[in-house]
């Protein structure tokens, strides 16, 4: 039986995005920030050599610096890497007093650490005797999570309901030292047969984020997944990236100005729509990388299994602030090339509520599923 065009189209139009997404991930995992300059705004907010702005009577400083490109990339850990984070020794001491806390197996009996291609940061990462992997940032000293590799436990027949799921959750989440209220759960997601992402689920990932008045850090969050099969966690993570939390300053009229000014300087499809909101952000070079070097930008992103030590890396800080996110939407010519039309589609623009500066972007729409 031949497949009409409409399911033909449905089909290539999941394995593009598929494939983006994949590449996506590997391109994003990284430090990056973006370099803005020259932009006309209202008479109000000017772009001085001194590195601020003037916001009325505020003196605001700028939050960037020309982005350093990272040279000899490499997942090794290096001597010079090894000087930028602990020692194993100290982290294995870390990974230990920490199992001991939640009650667990503290016996390691092997290592697997790992470095990051465009960081010197290391996971030192240990299994016990139990099969769990316990993973300590080098950088901080931190524990960033903890793996239950028993997966002979799980059983993709035996459900759970999100309730059941949250209380289990909520108990390691105590037994892990985190106090009542310090984060909230955000999001709730069933993994089932059915595949809707509700109700039971053989496994349910809750997702737990710190607030700040009404807004949600997704950069300072906790990461837990319930199996169905014993009521035991499969993973437990935790990320912590302060948020800045800055002011807003800038409108939305002036975003979307400053968003269509950059555009310009890119060669373009017609631009047939624009949309915003505002939302707390990660920087990166996305944007940056995009206006520098248009073409290997798009090569990367549209290249299945593109290398990623011909990727370019830049150093930056880990930075989250509040932004007007510009989705521009372009007019749709590009007829049967699937990957361009959802890597050329559409382009966000991550404008600093407060300086004004662009500081990121994404391809496609940004605002969706965030």
């Amino acid at each position: 039986m031949k497949m009409n065009n409409e399911i033909k189209e449905k089909l290539k139009t999941k394995i593009a995005i598929s494939q983006i997404k994949n590449e996506e991930k590997k391109a994003m995992n990284k430090k990056e920030k973006f370099v803005f300059k020259n932009i006309g705004i209202a008479a109000c907010i000017l772009m001085t050599l001194t590195g601020a702005v003037f916001a009325g009577n505020k003196i605001i400083e700028n939050i960037w610096k020309t982005p350093e490109k990272i040279e000899n990339l490499t997942h090794d850990i290096t001597e010079e890497s090894k000087k930028e984070n602990i020692t194993e020794e100290k982290a294995k001491e870390i990974a230990i007093n920490k199992l001991k806390e939640i009650g667990f197996n503290s016996n390691i009996v092997s290592t697997d650490h790992y470095k990051e291609i465009d960081s010197n940061k290391i996971m030192y990462r240990f299994r016990t005797e139990e099969n769990y992997e316990i993973s300590i940032n080098g950088q901080t000293g931190a524990f960033y999570d903890i793996w239950n590799n028993n997966k002979n436990q799980q059983d993709c027949n035996i459900e759970i309901t999100q309730e059941e799921a949250i209380e289990v959750a909520n108990q390691y989440y105590k037994l892990f030292g985190f106090k009542e209220g310090e984060y909230e759960i955000t999001q709730i997601f069933s993994n089932n047969n059915a595949g809707s992402g509700k109700g039971k689920g053989y496994k349910i990932d809750i997702t737990y984020q710190k607030k700040y008045g009404e807004i949600y850090n997704p950069y300072e969050c906790i990461h837990i997944s319930i199996e169905s099969k014993n009521k035991n966690f499969d993973n437990f993570t935790v990320i912590s990236i302060p948020f800045d939390n800055n002011e807003t300053v800038i409108t939305e009229d002036e975003a979307i100005k400053i968003a269509l000014d950059e555009d310009k300087k890119i060669q373009t499809n017609k631009i047939i729509e624009t949309k915003d909101k505002k939302m707390v952000v990660k920087m990166n070079s996305n944007a940056y990388e995009r206006i520098n070097n248009k073409e290997k930008f798009y090569e990367t992103m549209q290249t299945v299994n593109y290398p990623n030590e011909e990727r370019d890396y830049y150093n930056i800080e880990d930075k989250i602030r509040n932004a007007w996110v510009v989705v521009i939407t372009y007019e749709d010519t590009y007829n049967d090339e699937i990957m361009r039309r959802y890597t050329e589609g559409q382009y966000s623009y991550f404008v600093d509520c407060t300086t004004g500066e662009i500081i990121g972007g994404h391809v496609m729409d940004y605002t969706i599923n965030r």
